[in-house]
């Protein structure tokens, strides 16, 4: 968008301050405060919005698909963002307001490219069947060399609920996204404790919180929605645990920094505290929890099969105080929480049993605050007063979203949520909630029809078990990581190793692997010895530069789409409305009718069987018929599922741009319905843990993803994410101004090195070798000892940027992690540790 500078300023402030509010900070940068002057002293007026259209939508411009509403004016140019107020999760940032930006970006992909040397990015512009008759031509030679399994699709936030489908489409299993840089430690905790899924399955009720403890974790990464209704709640105090002061820390939260990789160790001492000074909720431990759980020396749970002959292997028992006897848990009257005793077993032999509370205590006793401050920089003093407030305050302490930091995440999310469980806090108002489900039918789901199996899409196409192709053949990462929600480094090991098969395609869907994913060395090598590299994205990626195609995608402005809403405990959906066509010269295509057109012309018979016709490969008709019909098949599934008015919802959607199903009810999980864990409650000795070879019980082990800084030029290096961090926004023109592309640094170190504020740097990694130089911000937001990188910002590579564009600026954190991840659960690790040398 070419705008001049007072344009910027009119048509922005609006969006600027609205996304600043909703941060409830001050707006620090110089831009940020003349934005907001200018907006207060009126200049503005309300001239920019006067004569717009606006359309009610939701944000694409990061998986948390706020609410929001785009101002259009009348010759179709998008100008301005706002919240959609009365949205269930109604939000708005940095992101959302580059929005305009990005639509007709001069740097946006317009057409689809052949790239004639990989690496070196020399592109021509092909028409589209030249591009997509190429890449099926190369992916028929593939399949018929090394099968479909060979063929591998990565993606993140972007089309993901069509991912499913592809993987049927394209027949392997090597559907992987990129959670594991992500939430995927969080959410393998979060099933062992909860039985529950990814974010948001569960979250804390900030409406009615009174007291919150985020420990690595600030809500205005992405989740605007929860950030808004923390933010409303007058009544609710806030503590942030982290080595940085996140954009929330402004205001009256209270900032405690830690050590990087220690939170398991602060989260047990907490555990210590409230076990040590009887401040758990000893009811609800022993009604919906395994605390009474009599565990064998040998790790397991004492069950009825152990003490009676034919006894069921499934009823675990306890002491019952009432008449001092083992009972199965679920017929208890008074499970004894603190038991240790033993127990006689079927063959006559005699084992000391102790509760799984009792193990808790022991390993939590491990890390009394004084010996958690020696391991986290945290005072003994303020470890206790936090395990006392949560406890006085009916607290809570979030269970996270972006975790993949020092490698011992995932023993960090299961001591955050045993926090929640010892305060009996889940479920309740104010506590740890889950989330009401939407009943959002699945893309594809395999059925058995008069006795054969068959993959059914939600829109009716049915595809025969003949034409699975591969599958259901074990996917590569969980090959090595069999808990894994995804694993995108396993793709790199089997393009390079060839194990546990071979990969030589890859699709990149909006995402960008070396900029999200540990170890750039390794991906770019990969990248290299692919026979496929296919990149469908609609800004230019590092990853673009080595694609032997490179397709242009539409952006959320100009698609619809029905979704779930996210960031909201109440059961809601939203639709996604088309806000305008792509800007003259763009010829964008949806990547999931690039998906299918691409198998049309190598496995017509797939495509067909998954219900596309010849004629959707004219775009028009795909929009106008194919769109419609999966549009009007979600809604059919919908008022099914509620038994409501199907018209009803889609005037509601398309008026409102949301529908609210089933408002939040509390104090159903685990009191009226059994958990998804193997005792059906919550479990603070996980017993899906133990049966995969896991310890049952967090504990804190100092993180092998790097080595300790030692020397007076080592550092930590960590990174996180902002409202105005992502790899589309971050390449919008409002970036140059308010982004932040230096590593902060504390005075006292700086002080030490001689650096002062501004001052050029090389930083070194220590595991990786990878060297680059950045501006040093001098800051009290960090603390000793740690540097700190904002991810998804800057460090750009490709050569499809100009050189001297201001987002080649900085660094990309992922350049010095070495690529640790974790065994069985298959989380990676992006922190890092450094040398620094001043320029």
């Amino acid at each position: 968008m070419k705008t001049r500078r007072r344009d910027f300023i009119k048509l922005s402030a609006a969006s600027t301050l609205a996304a600043l509010t909703m941060l409830s900070v001050q707006p620090h940068s110089v831009v940020g405060r003349m934005l907001a002057k200018q907006l207060l002293l009126e200049e503005t007026s309300k001239k920019p919005l006067e004569g717009l259209r606006f359309v009610k939508t939701f944000c694409g411009m990061c998986g948390a698909l706020c609410g929001i509403r785009v101002g259009v004016d009348s010759s179709g140019r998008p100008r301005v963002v706002l919240p959609l107020n009365g949205h269930p999760q109604r939000g708005l940032c940095g992101r959302s307001a580059t929005a305009p930006w990005l639509w007709d970006h001069p740097l946006r992909l317009k057409k689809p490219m052949v790239n004639e040397m990989r690496g070196e990015a020399r592109f021509k512009e092909v028409d589209w069947d030249t591009a997509l008759n190429g890449i099926a031509s190369k992916l028929k030679e593939i399949v018929s060399k090394y099968g479909y399994k060979a063929i591998a699709i990565t993606h993140h936030d972007a089309w993901s609920y069509y991912m499913p489908l592809f993987s049927y489409l394209f027949g392997t299993p090597n559907v992987i996204s990129h959670v594991s840089m992500c939430h995927a430690n969080g959410t393998v905790a979060r099933g062992h404790i909860l039985g529950a899924g990814g974010p948001p399955a569960v979250d804390p009720d900030y409406e009615n919180a009174s007291f919150l403890v985020l420990i690595g974790r600030t809500l205005s990464t992405a989740s605007m929605g929860a950030l808004h209704r923390a933010r409303t709640n007058k009544g609710l105090q806030i503590v942030v645990v982290d080595p940085r002061m996140p954009e929330i820390g402004f205001g009256d939260v209270k900032w405690i920094p830690i050590i990087p990789g220690t939170d398991a160790a602060f989260a047990l001492s907490i555990i210590y505290v409230l076990l040590e000074e009887e401040l758990y909720n000893a009811d609800f431990l022993k009604k919906y929890s395994n605390a009474p759980f009599l565990i064998k020396p040998d790790g397991k749970p004492l069950t009825e099969a152990d003490v009676v002959e034919g006894g069921d292997p499934k009823k675990y028992l306890v002491f019952d105080a009432k008449d001092g006897k083992l009972k199965d848990h679920k017929v208890a009257l008074d499970p004894d929480l603190w038991y240790v005793g033993e127990v006689t077993l079927k063959d006559g032999s005699k084992v000391t049993v102790k509760t799984a509370l009792t193990l808790l205590k022991e390993r939590a006793s491990n890390y009394k605050p004084e010996v958690a401050e020696s391991i986290t920089g945290v005072k003994a003093s303020e470890i206790r007063w936090v395990a006392r407030k949560l406890a006085l305050s009916n607290g809570v302490v979030d269970d996270t979203w972006y975790i993949a930091r020092n490698w011992n995440d995932y023993d960090d999310v299961r001591s955050f949520l045993i926090i929640n469980v010892l305060l009996g806090n889940i479920d309740k108002p104010g506590g740890l909630c889950f989330q009401e489900s939407s009943k959002f039918p699945s893309v594809i789901s395999v059925k058995t029809i008069e006795g054969k199996k068959v993959a059914e899409t939600v829109y009716g196409a049915r595809m025969p078990e003949e034409l699975f192709g591969d599958v259901t053949k074990t996917r590569v990462d969980r090959a090595k990581y069999p808990l894994t929600l995804s694993t995108f480094d396993a793709v790199l090991d089997a393009i390079l190793e060839e194990k546990p098969y071979p990969i030589k395609a890859l699709f990149i869907i909006g995402t960008n692997p070396i900029g999200r994913d540990m170890n750039t060395r390794k991906i770019i090598e990969a990248y290299k010895k692919l026979d496929l590299l296919v990149v469908i994205d609609i800004m230019p990626t590092d990853d673009a530069d080595y694609a032997d195609y490179v397709l242009p995608d539409t952006i959320f402005l100009e698609r619809e789409e029905i979704t779930s809403t996210k960031w909201t405990l109440h059961a809601s959906v939203q639709k996604q409305s088309k806000v305008v066509d792509p800007p003259k010269g763009v010829d964008a295509r949806d990547a999931l009718w690039i998906m299918f057109e691409i198998a049309r012309r190598a496995f017509p018979e797939r495509a067909k069987a998954l219900g596309w016709d010849d004629k959707y490969a004219d775009y028009e008709v795909y929009k106008d018929e194919f769109l419609h019909k999966l549009d009007e098949a979600i809604l059919s599934s919908l008022a099914k599922a509620w038994n409501i008015d199907k018209e009803k919802l889609k005037t509601a959607l398309e008026e409102e741009g949301y529908y609210v199903l089933s408002k939040k009810k509390y104090y159903v999980r685990p009191y009226k319905t059994a958990l998804a864990t193997p005792s059906g409650k919550a479990e603070i000795y996980s017993l899906a843990a133990l049966a995969a070879g896991l310890d049952p019980l967090p504990d804190y082990k100092p993180p092998p993803a790097y080595t300790p800084p030692k020397a007076p030029d080592e550092f930590y290096l960590v990174n996180g994410k902002s409202p105005l961090t992502s790899f589309q926004a971050s390449l919008m023109e409002p970036l140059r101004f308010v982004g932040d592309r230096s590593v902060w640094m504390n005075p006292k170190d700086a002080e030490r090195l001689g650096i002062r504020d501004g001052d050029m740097v090389e930083l070194e990694g220590i595991d990786t070798g990878w060297k680059a130089r950045v501006r040093i911000r001098v800051t009290e937001r960090v603390r000793e000892g740690v540097l700190f990188a904002y991810a998804t910002v800057c460090g750009r590579m490709s050569k499809l940027i100009p050189k001297d564009y201001f987002a080649r600026e900085g660094v990309n954190p992922n350049w010095f992690a070495k690529g640790y991840v974790i065994p069985i659960v298959g989380g990676g690790a992006s922190n890092s540790s450094v040398r620094v040398r001043k320029l």
